[in-house]
């Protein structure tokens, strides 16, 4: 797949990029007021502001960021309303935090999901700092599939919705991607969408649950992206991968049928690419082909011969050979 040729490219912003004179100021001015439209200041007795923000544009007004920072105040004031800014976003903290708005303080449980409105002014407190993550959408696109959308939602989200968690780990996957066609961006911010609409409105109340594709597509990529960083462990089983995401194993099968696939082939055959690649790398000439096969998750050395022919249509080492 190529990268789309026009959508901004990943975007880092860090308080350690300013070295001079009057650091908290030009940190309020520059990267608050002027980069991410919201004021920000330590909070009382913490260290001075320390923060890391890594934007990933996906396109048609979608973004995902994740942000690193100490204890700190994030306040989105009514002089950062711009007109059209109403783009709504859904927010997680890996320790936990409050907003406060004109109606009072909302307390967001550490790994609490909450839904929020650029449109609305509001202050993040951050008391312990840590790592947060929020998924950005256009309101005009979620207004097409949620009937009376209120101008700026405010809302907590219940802990036993799958939905956020869904959305949030597939749109971190989107953007730790390197490359995305237009069409496939164009298809996850659907599934986002939905998966977001779903959200908004109370079941019965002026939307459809997520179809199939919007809880799918999202569900099988993120299990897709476990397996394969746990790919070099012989142990590694339908059933731990059905444990990890909540679902059942025949669940898990299911959703690798819609590929036309199975569990199994998915893991022998990203098993055999890597040993495949390994085998092509000159740095890993020295290895033996036994050593490089065992650690790549494989435990019986004929079978695995067999596949490596099968797919490829040579033996190891004729790939070695041809490197």
């Amino acid at each position: 797949m190529q990268q789309t040729p026009d959508l901004p490219q990943r975007l880092r912003i860090s308080s350690r990029d300013y070295t001079g004179r009057d650091k908290a100021e030009a940190l309020r001015e520059l990267f608050g007021r002027a980069l991410m439209r919201v004021d920000l200041w330590p909070c009382e007795g913490a260290a001075p502001l320390d923060f890391t923000v890594t934007l990933m544009p996906l396109g048609a007004g979608a973004a995902y960021a994740h942000s690193a920072h100490t204890p700190a105040h994030f306040e989105h004031k009514p002089a950062h309303l711009g007109a059209g800014a109403d783009d709504l976003l859904l927010t997680t903290t890996q320790d936990g935090c409050a907003i406060r708005t004109t109606g009072g303080d909302l307390e967001i449980p550490a790994g609490g999901f909450v839904l929020h409105s650029k449109a609305r002014a509001h202050e993040f407190i951050h008391l312990w700092g840590g790592q947060t993550a929020s998924l950005q959408l256009p309101r005009a696109a979620l207004a097409q599939q949620v009937a009376r959308l209120e101008e700026a939602p405010l809302r907590l989200l219940r802990s036993d919705m799958p939905e956020p968690a869904l959305a949030m780990g597939y749109a971190q996957l989107l953007a730790g991607s390197p490359a995305l066609s237009e069409p496939l961006l164009q298809s996850a911010r659907s599934h986002l969408q939905e998966l977001m609409a779903s959200m908004l409105t109370p079941a019965g109340q002026g939307t459809q649950p997520p179809g199939s594709d919007a809880l799918d597509v999202p569900r099988l990529a993120l299990i897709q992206r476990d397996i394969l960083a746990r790919i070099a462990q012989p142990e590694l089983s339908l059933a731990q991968i059905a444990r990890l995401h909540h679902l059942t194993p025949r669940q898990v099968q299911r959703l690798f049928a819609r590929e036309g696939t199975c569990f199994s082939d998915f893991v022998r055959g990203a098993r055999l690419e890597r040993v495949r690649a390994a085998l092509a790398d000159p740095g890993q000439r020295h290895r033996r082909v036994l050593q490089i096969v065992l650690d790549n998750g494989f435990d019986d050395f004929s079978a695995f011969s067999r596949a490596f022919r099968r797919r490829f249509g040579m033996t190891p080492t004729d790939v070695r050979a041809t490197a």
